[in-house]
């Protein structure tokens, strides 16, 4: 169950930050454009006796937890489909991606090796991706239209780097095999995410 929670307090921060960052971006690079509507999601199912042992409760959970993250998804490409551009394209990435991290954790838990170790490293890798995935985006646009300043280009050849320490970070963590490193490795990414999301709050409404 800590593993979960710890996916689900990261997922939250960096849903917050998805949230808050798309308002600082430029506006003349555009929202994303309309995604295709995804297949439609089976009726909630009726409500079934928890499971009582560990692992079941465990691989339950994980599922349901998957099942959010997907619905949260197509909450936003519905909203997209109904107004085009109220949607960026980062978020989008971000929150594709923590579909992806929520997949990752569900098979690391049917597999049984759902280990602290194991889930810091997938969203560490994940995180990676989706900052490469932004900056490409980012580079594409300010060549079409020059529509990003060379301070935001910096900023997110920084944010590159700093997910690439941040994934070495976590394989050394994991490679010591210590619950205590994995949990300190875990609190500083979360101090760090809140550190962030304060800031970018405050700039938000230091404009009013």
């Amino acid at each position: 169950m800590r593993t979960i929670a710890c996916a689900i307090l990261f997922g939250a921060a960096a849903g917050y930050v998805a949230a808050y960052g798309a308002a600082t971006e430029n506006p003349a690079a555009g929202g994303a454009a309309p995604r295709k509507p995804a297949p439609v999601l089976d009726a909630p199912a009726p409500e079934r006796p928890l499971p009582t042992d560990p692992h079941e409760l465990e691989v339950a959970y994980a599922e349901v937890f998957l099942k959010l993250a997907r619905l949260d998804l197509q909450k936003m490409m519905d909203l997209q489909n109904r107004i085009q551009g109220a949607i960026t394209t980062s978020q989008f990435d971000r929150v594709e991606g923590l579909v992806r991290v929520a997949e990752d954790n569900l098979r690391l838990v049917k597999e049984g090796n759902a280990t602290r170790a194991a889930l810091n490293l997938v969203r560490a890798r994940e995180s990676l991706r989706t900052v490469e995935h932004i900056l490409k985006t980012a580079q594409q646009v300010r060549a079409s239209a020059n529509a990003i300043s060379d301070t935001e280009m910096a900023r997110l050849r920084t944010s590159v780097e700093l997910e690439r320490l941040a994934l070495a970070r976590a394989e050394v963590a994991a490679k010591t095999d210590s619950p205590i490193d994995d949990l300190a490795l875990e609190m500083d990414q979360m101090r760090d995410e809140m550190m962030r999301l304060r800031y970018r709050f405050e700039a938000l409404t230091a404009r009013r």
